[in-house]
Formats: C-alpha cells, structure tokens, sequence
C-alpha cells in the first residue's frame, strides 16, 4: 500500500543517501531540504516545492514529478529514467551534467538553463518552454520535441537524430552544427523556403 503524505513540510530536512519506494508526496515542501543521493523508485511528488533542495547524485525511477517547482535547485549529476516531469518548473538551478531518458518532460518550463551537453534521449518534450536554454552538444536522439518554445534556444552541436521536430524550431533555435539525420535536413531546408529538385 502506497505511502501517502499530503500537505506537509519537510524544509531543511535531511534525507541524503535514503531509498524511497511506493510513495506519495502531495503539495508538500521540500525548501533547503538535503535528498543528494536519494533513490527513488515509484514515487509520486505532485505540486511540491523544491526551492532550493539539493538533489544532486541522485537516482529515479519509474517516478513521477508533476507540476513541482525547482527554483535554486542543485540536479547535478541527476539520472531520471522512465519518469515524468509533467508541468513542473525548473528555474535558476543547477542541473549539469544530467541524464534523463525515456521520460515525459511534457509542458515543463526549462527556458533560460545551461543544459550543454545534458542528456535528454527518447524523451517526450511536447509543448514544453526551451526559449533561451543553452543545450550546446546536448542528446536529445530519439526525443519528442513537438510544439516546444525554442526562441533563443542554442542547439548547436546537439545531437537531433531520430527526434521529432515541428518546423517552427527550425526556425526558431540556433542549430549551426547540430547533428541531424536525413529526413531532418530536408525538413529544414523546407522550413527556410528551399525548394530541393531531383
């Protein structure tokens, strides 16, 4: 039976190195808290705030952050696999190196983060706020990157192959010496009006 708990504060609390399994955190707080190292495998923070929570070496699974909010937050040296980040902001954090594959990064906001040469492969990015993030030499392979904001975004040297792109991103982002396959490069000589004949 699942752990659940629900309008609580665990502020400056101290759960470095500790494995959590088959829990449920609602609209809790977690400002200044220490979880470097955690471990998480089915759990589920919905709505918390993780203001200046430490969260660095930690590692996630099948887990679930929605609609949380990281402001100051340290995600260095991070892994995330098969999780969610659905509709959660991550704002003036630290969050390189990182790894994150095989996750829904759907309607999150990471507009205006230092993410070179973070790992982002066979994610979903649908919709999500790229604008102005520096994700220089990035992975981003296999990635769903449908109607994200990318104004401003630095895909240079990303890698790109097998990702899903819209054409408004080929317009939008700077992708000098971004690593694409076929298909991509004809998708973006379409979407800077090139016309390639036969």
């Amino acid at each position: 039976m699942t752990d659940v708990a629900e309008g609580q504060q665990f502020d400056y609390a101290d759960f470095s190195g500790e494995t959590w399994e088959d829990r449920e955190f609602v609209s809790c707080s977690f400002v200044e808290a220490d979880l470097s190292e955690l471990s998480t495998r089915a759990v589920i923070f919905t709505d918390c705030d993780f203001t200046g929570v430490n969260l660095s070496f930690s590692k996630h699974s099948s887990s679930a952050f929605r609609n949380c909010h990281f402001e100051r937050a340290h995600l260095n040296k991070i892994e995330i696999a098969d999780c969610s980040l659905l509709g959660s902001v991550i704002t003036n954090s630290r969050v390189r190196p990182m790894k994150i594959v095989d996750s829904d990064l759907s309607l999150t906001s990471i507009g205006g983060l230092d993410l070179s040469g973070v790992i982002l492969r066979g994610c979903r990015l649908r919709e999500a706020n790229l604008a102005d993030s520096d994700l220089t030499g990035a992975d981003l392979t296999g990635s769903d990157l449908t109607g994200v904001r990318a104004i401003g975004t630095k895909l240079g040297q990303a890698n790109l192959r097998g990702a899903r792109i819209d054409p408004m991103l080929w317009l939008q982002a700077k992708v000098t010496d971004s690593l694409v396959d076929h298909g991509q490069a004809m998708e973006f000589a379409a979407a800077h009006g090139l016309n390639i004949g036969g």
